[in-house]
């Protein structure tokens, strides 16, 4: 079996993502969730397709061979600092492009539904599933995470942090999860539905502007998924219980 440096059979695809986001793309090219569904292991997620799995490792083996790219340092930033970016940026581009592109969709439909019938799906679909997005920023931003803001400020301080009105951050982790995973599966549809953002030569321009935009919001909510996942919550998850064994949460 091919193997890489860091990745084997028995490494958690979360973890590789973390260390080099490059490497997600052979796993959305497959339809492979890393981004809510990142704790499993390679073997978990190919079992029985071992052939993919080489092939997987072999993209891999090519990008570490690659000169690293300057990215983001996410696995270096603080919880504090991590939360304000995914604030500010990704739940910024949620709630400035949701909308337009939404509004953008149905009128392709309109003018191009007797073309290609399934653009009326591909607009109502991404209508409920970034609406979900925007609900789920919302929610996050009202009580989760300022209460991580505060684990990481109690940590930095040596101070004891007033214990969450949820219960343990855990709790609502999970639930967010869940919501991130469907919306994640819906955003695949879409991406099914327009032929991996594929226009036909005999939709309107218009059509192909469209595409384009939900292709980058796709990449969008699959990186601050990922970012959320498989950094942020599983690093909020340990600070609250080496707070609560200081006996600093009261």
């Amino acid at each position: 079996m091919i193997k890489t440096q860091e990745e084997n059979r028995d490494s958690i695809v979360g973890h590789i993502i973390a260390r080099d986001y490059r490497k997600s793309r052979a796993l959305s090219s497959r339809g492979i969730d890393y981004s809510c569904d990142g704790n499993r292991t390679l073997s978990e997620i190919f079992v029985g397709k071992e052939e993919d799995l080489e092939k997987v490792l072999h993209e891999w083996q090519q990008i570490d061979r690659e000169t690293p790219q300057k990215e983001a340092d996410f696995l270096g930033w603080d919880i504090a600092f991590l939360t304000n970016y995914i604030i500010q940026l990704h739940h910024g581009f949620v709630s400035s492009q949701t909308k337009f592109i939404t509004d953008l969709a149905y009128k392709v439909a309109e003018s191009n539904q007797a073309r290609n019938p399934m653009i009326r799906s591909v607009a109502e679909l991404f209508d409920v599933t970034g609406k979900r997005l925007e609900a789920k920023g919302r929610q996050e931003e009202q009580e989760l995470f300022p209460y991580l803001i505060s684990l990481h400020e109690a940590t930095a301080k040596g101070a004891c942090l007033k214990a969450a009105a949820f219960g343990p951050v855990a709790g609502p982790i999970g639930q967010i999860k869940t919501e991130g995973e469907q919306i994640v599966a819906a955003l695949g549809q879409i991406r099914k539905l327009t032929n991996n953002f594929t226009p036909s030569p005999y939709t309107s321009s218009t059509c192909e502007i469209l595409y384009k935009l939900l292709a980058e919001y796709e990449a969008d909510a699959l990186l601050h998924l990922h970012l959320e996942n498989n950094i942020l919550f599983p690093r909020a998850v340990q600070t609250e219980d080496c707070l609560r064994a200081n006996r600093q949460i009261i």
